[in-house]
């Protein structure tokens, strides 16, 4: 793999990424009150716990796609 093929993959691995992160972002704040109505139907009351931990979750997630994704990115960009 030369560096050209590794930027290529870091950068849509970044996109692809972060993404999944906005949509993430967005079921747990503007569309809050539709996945909590679907989770309640499939899940019952145990989506209640899991929205309450939703923002860390995706917090924690947001660092793995800065610290495996973006950075190494980065570096790559900066040879």
């Amino acid at each position: 793999m030369d560096i050209s093929t590794l930027l290529a993959f870091f950068g849509w691995m970044s996109v692809i990424n972060l993404v999944l992160f906005a949509a993430g972002m967005l079921k747990v704040t503007v569309l809050r009150n539709l996945a909590v109505g679907i989770g309640r139907a499939i899940l019952g009351d145990t989506i209640d716990d899991w929205m309450a931990d939703a923002p860390r979750i995706l917090m924690n997630y947001y660092i793995l796609i800065l610290v495996f994704n973006v950075v190494p990115y980065i570096a790559l960009c900066l040879l």
